[in-house]
C-alpha cells in the first residue's frame, strides 16, 4: 500500500510522491493531471494528501 505525501502539478501533469507504507520508501508518479480527478473522484476525497492506495496506479509516465 501506498499514501500519498505530496501532489505537485505542473501544467498537464501531476506529480504524486508516494510512501510504501510497509518500506518506508518513498517515489514519484508522474501522469497527465486527469489522474488527480479521477482519484478524488475514485475515493470521494477533495485532497489526495493522505489517501492510502492498495497499489500503484497504472500508468506511469516518468519517475522522479
Amino acid at each position: 500500500m501506498y499514501e500519498i505525501t505530496d501532489v505537485t502539478r505542473d501544467y498537464l501533469f501531476v506529480r504524486l510522491r508516494l510512501r510504501d507504507v510497509q518500506t518506508g520508501e518513498t517515489r514519484d508518479w508522474e501522469y497527465w493531471d486527469d489522474l488527480e480527478e479521477w482519484l478524488c473522484e475514485e475515493y470521494g476525497v477533495k485532497n489526495l494528501k493522505g489517501v492510502v492506495l492498495k497499489e500503484l496506479p497504472r500508468y506511469e509516465i516518468g519517475r522522479a
